[in-house]
């Protein structure tokens, strides 16, 4: 199975930054993972706050994280 390393700057005042190397059929599976596992708590924890978690994460002006597979 892949393997993909998953990196995201936190929303807070603290600007966390959370890493996690994580297992998946795809890149969207492991996002999924990644949200419910390291930051659904800045979120609703629901379809909505996937929703923005995915818009921050990808934003093309100041996105909030990356995502690489790995060899």
């Amino acid at each position: 199975m892949p393997r993909f390393a998953v990196a995201f700057m936190t929303p807070s005042n603290s600007g966390q930054l959370i890493h996690r190397i994580i297992e998946g059929e795809n890149r969207d599976s492991v996002l999924k993972a990644f949200f419910t596992e390291s930051a659904s708590e800045f979120y609703s924890n629901d379809e909505q706050g996937f929703h923005y978690f995915k818009e921050d994460f990808f934003d093309e002006s100041t996105p909030s994280g990356s995502i690489i597979e790995l060899q």
